[in-house]
């Protein structure tokens, strides 16, 4: 018998203290884990939601993950990203992850996505740019 598809809600301040709890025991690495949970994430989004931008903004404002979002070219500025917090660096690692997925599906290319700009380092807005000179 198959099971119906079920969900959690996280609240911003248990996402946020989790991943303080991780990057304790992992330092950076935690970074990298979780790019690679939203690169998962992606994935889910990509199967309900298509790589369409417009739609794509949509589901990431539906499910939480920013306030208002706007792709511009290999540029894409958030509000109101449910990871930030306060930080000496930049801390929307999932997102990130995120948007690379969603990138690499429009492009067939692999790509990385740096958040230059992140509300938790005190920036107005958080800024990611999608890169495929890196890898």
């Amino acid at each position: 018998m198959e099971q119906p598809e079920r969900a959690i809600r996280l609240r911003r301040e248990e996402l946020v203290e989790i991943k303080r709890l991780y990057e304790t025991v992992m330092t950076f690495a935690s970074h990298g884990m979780f790019y690679r949970s939203g690169r998962i994430m992606g994935d889910r989004l990509i199967r309900t939601s298509g790589t369409e931008l417009v739609r794509m903004k949509e589901a990431l404002v539906k499910e939480g993950w920013c306030t208002d979002i706007v792709f511009e070219g290999d540029t894409i500025t958030v509000a109101g990203s449910i990871e930030a917090s306060s930080s000496d660096s930049p801390t929307c690692h999932m997102l990130r992850g995120i948007l690379a997925k969603i990138f690499e599906e429009r492009t067939g290319k692999d790509v990385y996505c740096h958040e230059r700009k992140c509300v938790s380092k005190g920036d107005d807005k958080c800024v990611f740019v999608i890169d495929t000179e890196v890898l």
